[in-house]
């Protein structure tokens, strides 16, 4: 995290208020991304599904069945 990351946190939430950032490492995925690339794999993207779009999907497939 940088002073950036911070200002923009704060710039999020009303005056007065308080937030906590919470920082974690999928340290799983190491091992698997060092073996990609011995492979020869290539990152070509990255993201992060946000929950809300997971909990929509599973009620229109829920709706849906």
């Amino acid at each position: 995290l940088g002073q950036d990351d911070l200002e923009e946190a704060a710039n999020a939430i009303e005056p007065g208020s308080s937030a906590g950032l919470l920082v974690y490492e999928n340290v799983w995925a190491a091992p698997l991304a060092a073996a990609l690339r011995r492979g020869g794999g290539q990152l070509v993207a990255s993201g992060r599904i946000p929950v809300q779009a997971i909990l929509a999907s599973l009620e229109a497939a829920e709706a849906a069945s």
